[in-house]
């Protein structure tokens, strides 16, 4: 299901700091089309990514420890609970 208010999950997303990654559309790896957007943060100790597709509306998110030296997915991310 399509994301109603992504807009404002966006504007919430660049308050925490976020930032989109680039201006392209992804392919979705649940639906397989070409509507994820990446955002990402990057900080001194990690860092977090975030996608959201357009289309179906799953959001995924990864996070990096310190040195970004491994990738780790997110598996209980909420992007509700997490701009709330």
């Amino acid at each position: 299901m399509p994301i109603d208010d992504l807009d404002t999950l966006e504007r919430k997303l660049v308050k925490r700091g976020f930032r989109r990654e680039d201006g392209y559309y992804h392919e979705c790896a649940d639906c397989h089309e070409q509507a994820i957007r990446k955002y990402v943060l990057s900080g001194r100790t990690g860092g977090r990514d975030i996608s959201i597709c357009e289309a179906c509306g799953k959001s995924r998110s990864w996070r990096s420890g310190a040195g970004f030296e491994a990738r780790e997915e997110d598996t209980s991310f909420d992007l509700r609970v997490f701009v709330g």
